[in-house]
């Protein structure tokens, strides 16, 4: 049974996610603004379970919302990326397929749980690919965009639940890694420019 130490980390994530909030805000980075938020809540869910020691009352709370809010707060984070970048600016309608997409996410993760997980990976995937294509910077820069991006993905597929690393140790570093990628995206929507996408 989780102790009410898990909260530690949860936190990480809440102060993460309300300096991502702040400082996407004045770039009128609105879609990160709001995914950062929703990231934090569901972390602060979490700081209330664990403090509180409502661990198995709010459990199942705790995981719908990290899943499905987990799901929308990756569509909305990636789609800001997408709409600076040049797979979306060469086309006309790119902006709209991509609002489309959002809509169709916010509308699918709500009504059908068990997407939740793939909607999040797709999104995860769309925004590691945005990163690598977001500028005409050099080579090296790009790559250091896209491995900022990645860390998510690295820490869903070596960190979460890793049976090498323990219960305790697992949780405690996939949301640390959290942490850091929330605020390693504010660098990469900098660099990116992504504010001069929703002026």
């Amino acid at each position: 049974m989780p102790g009410p130490h898990y909260a530690i980390s949860e936190m990480l994530i809440v102060v993460a996610a309300i300096w991502s909030a702040a400082s996407c805000t004045p770039r009128r980075l609105w879609l990160a603004a709001i995914g950062s938020i929703i990231f934090g809540l569901a972390a602060a869910i979490g700081v209330y379970r664990f403090g509180t020691g409502q661990i198995a009352e709010l459990g199942g709370f705790h995981k719908d919302f990290s899943q499905t809010g987990g799901a929308i707060a990756m569509a909305l984070m990636s789609a800001q990326l997408l709409f600076a970048s040049t797979l979306v600016k060469r086309f006309s309608y790119g902006p709209i397929i991509v609002g489309g997409l959002i809509i169709a996410t916010i509308i699918v993760a709500l009504l059908v749980s068990w997407s939740a997980t793939w909607l999040f990976i797709g999104w995860l995937s769309l925004a590691i690919l945005a990163a690598a294509f977001i500028t005409d910077k050099a080579f090296v820069r790009r790559l250091y965009l896209t491995a900022i991006v990645s860390i998510f993905l690295i820490n869903l597929l070596l960190v979460r639940r890793s049976p090498d690393l323990g219960p305790d140790l697992s949780w405690h570093l996939f949301h640390g890694l959290i942490a850091i990628w929330l605020i390693g995206m504010i660098y990469v929507y900098k660099d990116s420019a992504a504010q001069n996408m929703t002026s």
